[in-house]
């Protein structure tokens, strides 16, 4: 909207015409309208929930807000070589003929859609293509200006939806003088409210486009569907009623309802750039109204709109001459009347073409963020879902961050598809990247690019959490038989956070999501302690020992078999030479006894008691002490239970020693067959020592 800066006939175009003054305010109506239009769009909604940018419009990139970049593109879209190109008449022949005065610069919605614009290119096409390159590109400080840029190309192409909604626009007129464009500024300045009044509140009705307009038939000099917000085609001069409907656009409706400054009643007009059939006289009834001058408030004639369109507002100023023409009964033909645009006229205007410039912006701005998609599953079966109300047509492609924050495209992660509104792609499968490694694992941005609806080159993103999956099978290392029932916890190795949980089946299997580059592995019962997997069948006490589970180590059905050794503790037992058995046991109260025949009328029978007093293991790397039982003991602990999951890789190696306060009594004697001693013992020994023996650990 020229809000704005004027315009001439190319012949004007000269040092006598003040573009200082034309730039020196009506830039920043366009800037206030663009504002105001975005806010009441989905852009918040989109950034925030398709692209986790959670400050919406507001998010700083390069140097500014995406708010204020789009502020700028509105700003800049008036610079001199470009703002001939923002007129469109929606009653010439054709839309070639559509610029200003037919042929003094383009059509408003070709120039949008002009690919030829020169560098840098602002048409919708460019636009795109900038988003999909914010998208993309590696660098994060690429992206972000190009994320910037993607809005001022935005504030750019709604400048021309605003422009729609100045009469000046719509009707061929340079605008030179003061004008309605003019009124809104010293409004914007001088009476903020009402502007904000006029920004916030509801178009007469039916105001908002309607949202038939996406597919109506497109114009092939301008086939992206945003052309119909500016000129549905539907208005052809004799119809003025439809202008009133909701679906028209709004150059449609501005021209035939509202007048500009040198296009007063020209539905007669000799020259066919000035004539536009309505509003015409026909269409008006006139009527007094009370207006204040000087301080002083007077009677003025007002023509009024009452048919053929919108009604119900000042469409212009009866002419000054008129009361004398008809008090002194002159004559008509030696005295032309004039009506006029006054202040009160423009006010009016203004009240009606400000809510829909910021209705039809928004609605510009929400067709280019329509596209919506959503992601699900894990990368051994994930999906996506279109949750447009169009069709996609084209390549669905994931890409991620590594730690530098360099984007990259996911190896083998684009799939072509054509997805029905609602429809759902899925069973996908995918490798997590891992070389670099993702700075956020999990987190992927899902780019389309390709056919939305009828729009040929639409871009739309989510970023969406996919969670990678592992199996690790646990097996015995001795047999590869599974062992089932085993805790298994995969933990971020940065963080120590534990990401997954679960417990081997009967095959040894426990499903993990997992984090690639950054995952490690903790086993926590298959021996007596927990154990952090360091590759192969070592393990680690503590994670700064454990392997960090890498895509290599998969097969192809994302399993990492590890092989277990089970452990015990071992050490040399002395055998007593009377009873054959061992010399000491670690039993409180142990008890043996055997008896064999030896004849035929008689047995030999052996009987070991043992005692403990006190067993301690002692560790030989840090001395750790372990009391494993004592003299007031039932039974005593396993030495094993002062192993750590290291000593799993030191299998035949001395790991410690037991201190052990032992006794015992061994005896062997000849019996009769009812169990009667015979004679004395053959032997019979008894032993209360101390002694130290060396651990080792064994594998079962």
């Amino acid at each position: 909207m020229k809000l704005w800066p004027c315009v001439v006939e190319t012949a004007l175009v000269s040092a006598s015409f003040s573009l200082g003054s034309a730039y020196g305010y009506e830039v920043v109506t366009h800037k206030e309208i663009s504002e105001a239009a975005t806010i009441r769009s989905s852009v918040d909604e989109v950034l925030g929930d398709s692209l986790s940018l959670g400050a919406g419009v507001r998010t700083d990139v390069a140097g500014q807000s995406l708010l204020a970049w789009l502020r700028q593109g509105a700003n800049r879209e008036d610079s001199v070589l470009r703002l001939l190109n923002h007129f469109h008449n929606p009653l010439a022949p054709t839309w070639s003929q559509a610029g200003l005065l037919g042929s003094v610069g383009q059509s408003s919605i070709l120039w949008g859609q002009n690919t030829a614009q020169g560098f840098p290119g602002w048409s919708w096409q460019d636009v795109r293509l900038l988003y999909f390159d914010s998208l993309t590109r590696s660098a994060k400080s690429d992206r972000d200006l190009r994320l910037g840029k993607t809005f001022e190309g935005l504030g750019r192409l709604i400048h021309f939806i605003q422009d729609a909604a100045s009469p000046a626009h719509s009707r061929n007129d340079p605008h030179l003088l003061y004008n309605y464009e003019s009124l809104v500024d010293q409004v914007r300045i001088e009476e903020a409210v009402t502007l904000g009044e006029w920004l916030g509140g509801s178009p007469d009705s039916p105001g908002a486009p309607d949202a038939g307009w996406r597919s109506l038939d497109p114009n092939p000099l301008a086939p992206i569907a945003v052309a119909r917000l500016i000129d549905s085609d539907r208005y052809t001069g004799s119809n003025p009623g439809i202008t009133a409907t909701p679906l028209i656009g709004l150059a449609e409706y501005t021209n035939a309802n509202f007048f500009s400054e040198d296009r007063i009643f020209t539905e007669n007009d000799l020259d066919e750039q000035k004539r536009f059939p309505y509003p015409r006289r026909s269409s008006t009834a006139e009527q007094d109204f009370d207006v204040r001058i000087r301080n002083q408030t007077v009677k003025r004639r007002y023509v009024v709109k009452t048919g053929d369109g919108a009604t119900g507002y000042r469409l212009a100023a009866v002419g000054f001459l008129k009361d004398y023409h008809q008090r002194f009964n002159l004559d008509w033909t030696r005295f032309r009347e004039a009506p006029t645009l006054d202040e009160a006229v423009y006010r009016g205007y203004a009240e009606r073409l400000l809510p829909r410039a910021v209705s039809y912006s928004s609605a510009l701005l929400d067709y280019f963020f329509r596209g919506r998609m959503i992601g699900f599953g894990d990368d051994l079966s994930m999906g996506f879902r279109n949750t447009s109300g169009e069709t996609m047509d084209g390549t669905f492609a994931l890409y991620y961050d590594d730690r530098a924050e360099v984007r990259r495209p996911v190896p083998g992660a684009a799939w072509t598809r054509t997805v029905a509104p609602l429809g759902v792609v899925s069973g996908l499968r995918m490798s997590p990247p891992d070389n670099p490694p993702a700075k956020t694992p999990g987190a992927y941005m899902l780019v389309f690019r390709g056919r939305l609806g009828a729009e040929p080159d639409a871009v739309v993103a989510k970023q969406v959490l996919i969670e990678s999956v592992i199996f690790p099978r646990l097996v015995k290392r001795k047999d590869g038989a599974p062992l089932p029932g085993i805790t298994v916890l995969a933990i971020d190795a940065e963080t120590q956070q534990v990401l997954s949980s679960n417990v081997t089946d009967p095959d040894g299997r426990a499903r993990l999501i997992w984090r690639p580059g950054r995952t490690i592995l903790l086993i926590q019962d298959v021996n007596r302690f927990p154990m952090y997997w360091s590759g192969g069948s070592a393990f680690s006490s503590g994670v700064e020992g454990a392997r960090v589970v890498q895509v290599i180590d998969l097969d192809p059905q994302r399993e990492v078999t590890i092989a277990i050794p089970i452990i015990s503790a071992a050490w040399p037992e002395s055998v007593e030479t009377c009873s054959g058995e061992p010399k000491f046991a670690h039993s409180p109260r142990g008890f043996f006894q055997s008896s064999a025949q030896v004849a035929d009328d008689r047995n030999e029978r052996v009987t070991v008691t043992y005692r403990v007093n006190l067993i301690t293991f002692i560790r030989s790397d840090n001395g750790q002490e372990t009391a494993l039982c004592g003299s007031d003991s039932f039974q005593c602990t396993d030495p094993a239970a002062g192993f750590v999951a290291d000593d799993i890789n030191r299998i035949g190696q001395v790991v410690g020693r037991l201190v052990r306060d032992l006794g015992s009594n061994h005896n062997r004697q000849l019996e009769e067959l009812d169990g009667t001693p015979i004679g004395p013992p053959i032997c019979a020994n008894e032993y209360d020592e101390v002694d130290v023996v060396p651990v080792t650990v064994a594998e079962r």
